[in-house]
């Protein structure tokens, strides 16, 4: 296999925007510094546009979401049954609009990042105002950091003509599956205290909101293995890392290398390949960002966080089968 400049041009600015936004995340001492870690991955392995307008309307519809899930939150904190009722208006009205591609999938992030807001609101005690500005720097800070790789490492790509995307026809049937999926696992986090599961909700939204059965298992066996694999990286990570987490030197050295690797396979790779290796750095990154702090590994979260994704995917493929059995 030959690789030309693009490639590298292009593995080096993925991999260089999501290490440095990543240390901005943990040295700068925020809150949540995970933003810093999905912010840059959604936008470096997602992002077609990396204009400032075309950053803006990537995020913008994201930051809207979380602000209004915070209103929502705050109105009816003694009411969750409102909060999930208003949810499911939510679900359904982001699931009726993504008739392409495209929609469907700048659906995730404004979607998850409501259910984020709402569950962590209602068992936590965090600042969720606070949570909001964090959510707001990091989209300006990994915009910037963005802007900055790409000019530094260019990617010459030939202009193809614009095709028309295929429109899909959004029926009642998807609309029932997405808020039955959706709303079941919502409920079932606002009622059981489980923080640590609501990232396991990714993998949902994503398997709730495709448009037929074959594309559901086809989302479902592709994240066991992305999802999955990512934590298992994310542990030898960690291990390599061991008694050495809080020198940032080695930190970044390593990190940047696991971020670089992976970021190689996705630019040498096309279709859906590119897919699965974007979809497995979020998963890597996300675990290491964070669990892993300057006194601790948390090898046992990261443990805890596969076998949770693990146990989901199953549910999933199990309403799955007991779908056909009911068929049959």
């Amino acid at each position: 296999m030959r690789l030309n400049k693009n490639d590298i041009n292009g593995a080096l600015r993925i991999a260089l925007a999501i290490t440095v936004c990543m240390l901005i995340g943990k040295l700068a001492n925020f809150n949540s510094p995970v933003y810093f870690a999905l912010y840059p991955t959604i936008l470096m392995t997602k992002g077609r546009q990396f204009s400032w307008s075309g950053i803006a309307r990537m995020f913008f519809p994201t930051f809207i979401a979380a602000s209004t899930a915070l209103i929502v939150s705050n109105l009816f904190y003694n009411h969750p049954f409102i909060i999930w009722t208003i949810s499911l208006f939510f679900f359904d009205f982001m699931r009726r609009r993504a008739n392409t591609q495209a929609k469907l999938n700048q659906l995730l992030m404004p979607t998850f990042n409501w259910i984020l807001i709402i569950i962590f609101a209602q068992h936590t005690d965090m600042n969720m105002p606070m949570r909001i500005h964090e959510i707001l720097l990091a989209m300006i800070i990994t915009a910037v950091v963005a802007k900055t790789m790409i000019w530094l490492f260019p990617v010459t790509k030939k202009k193809q003509p614009l095709t028309p995307m295929p429109t899909f026809t959004i029926g009642y049937k998807h609309r029932f599956v997405t808020l039955v999926l959706l709303g079941m696992s919502v409920a079932f986090l606002m009622v059981v205290n489980l923080i640590s599961a609501t990232f396991c909700l990714v993998p949902v939204i994503a398997a709730a909101t495709q448009i037929n059965r074959t594309n559901y298992i086809k989302t479902i066996k592709l994240r066991f293995i992305t999802q999955v694999g990512g934590c298992m990286v994310a542990l030898i990570f960690s291990i390599i890392m061991m008694g050495h987490q809080d020198i940032i030197p080695y930190y970044a050295f390593i990190l940047g290398g696991l971020i670089f690797t992976l970021a190689m396979m996705m630019s040498t790779s096309k279709g859906p390949e590119q897919n699965i290796h974007a979809d497995a750095i979020l998963a890597t990154v996300l675990p290491i960002q964070l669990y892993i702090g300057s006194n601790s590994l948390n090898l046992e979260s990261t443990f805890l966080r596969g076998w949770e994704l693990a146990v989901t995917l199953g549910i999933l493929y199990l309403i799955h089968l007991l779908s056909l059995m009911k068929r049959v």
